[in-house]
């Protein structure tokens, strides 16, 4: 009897740093989740992110030859999201502007947008969702052609403005989301409407042979039915590296081989909490706008940007 008591204590005391050990493990697992319960508790999230991006460069005296240079860009993204266990509704905003100057030129535009976007989604399975989606596209404000002069304003002719054009685009249909990162929206059912609220830039459109985005004489507006494959990816690859893309093509039923695609993507070096460097892609391809191309001749083509931004950025969130 008194060996099986003496059994019992060695067992119990070898067990109790064991099951000590086992709660500490609990205790803290249970404690890094608080932040995350913190956040998953607020149904209405929502995020500002402000930043400036600049550039310079100054000659004297520079043998290699070359011009003086300055750009500056302001960014403004901004996100307002819902979600329970079934539902989600994601409202985003981006805003930018941008100018630069080369040598003795005066400062002109490299970058012009407003982005609004909104995606409401019913959860159908753990991978699948119901959704809705709609995005609207202009910019702030007038653009130019500097290669050419207006002679009733003798001034650089423009061809863009605020709504001419702006681009509304809604959709229907189910989103997959394989990985949290990314998600992709197939909508048979969607429309995709431009509008040009400037008779100016429409009468040189028609007159220069370019067109007004796609649009007939004396037409401000057009809407076309189709379908639209949509995707966004918001990935870290690695520590401090953001991979941001956006994806869209909408294929018109009634031309089913003109297809417009706009492809956006922006790779985030984090230095520290305030500061960043970004590469900008964007791509844009619309069969209905041709434009003057690099070798010179007028037709449909692939428009591509790229900008490199040092940017100063900080960010307000309630969570």
């Amino acid at each position: 009897m008194r060996s099986l008591f003496l059994s019992l204590l060695v067992v119990l005391g070898t067990a109790t740093p064991v099951m000590a050990q086992v709660d500490a493990k609990i205790t803290v697992d249970s404690l890094a989740k608080v932040p995350e319960l913190q956040a998953d508790s607020i149904p209405w999230k929502w995020r500002t992110l402000w930043g400036v991006g600049f550039s310079t460069v100054q000659l004297n005296n520079w043998t290699g030859g070359g011009q003086d240079a300055a750009s500056i860009r302001l960014l403004m993204m901004g996100s307002l999201d819902y979600a329970t266990n079934g539902f989600s509704l994601d409202n985003d905003i981006e805003l930018g502007y941008g100018l630069a100057k080369i040598g003795s030129q005066s400062f002109r535009k490299n970058d012009d947008r407003i982005i609004v976007s909104s995606r409401a989604a019913l959860r159908q399975s753990k991978h699948f969702k119901w959704a809705a989606f709609a995005e609207f596209r202009t910019q702030f404000y007038s653009g130019r052609n500097y290669d050419v002069i207006d002679s009733t304003t003798n001034d650089f002719l423009e061809i863009s403005n605020f709504m001419a054009p702006a681009y509304l685009t809604g959709a229907l249909g189910l989103e997959y989301i394989p990985v949290p990162e990314l998600k992709i929206l197939v909508a048979p059912v969607s429309s995709r409407s431009t509008f040009v609220e400037s008779d100016r830039i429409i009468e040189h459109g028609i007159t220069s042979g370019l067109g007004a985005f796609g649009l007939a004489p004396g037409v401000r507006s057009r809407t076309d039915v189709g379908a639209v494959v949509n995707a966004s990816l918001d990935w870290e690859m690695f520590q401090n590296v953001r991979w941001r893309g956006r994806f869209n093509a909408f294929m018109p039923y009634e031309t089913p081989d003109l297809w417009v695609v706009t492809v956006e993507n922006a790779f985030l070096l984090k230095v520290n909490s305030w500061l960043n460097v970004s590469l900008l892609t964007d791509v844009f391809y619309n069969d209905r706008i041709p434009v003057v191309r690099d070798d010179g001749t007028t037709g449909p083509a692939t428009q591509l940007r790229n900008q490199l931004v040092v940017g100063i950025n900080w960010s307000i969130a309630n969570f």
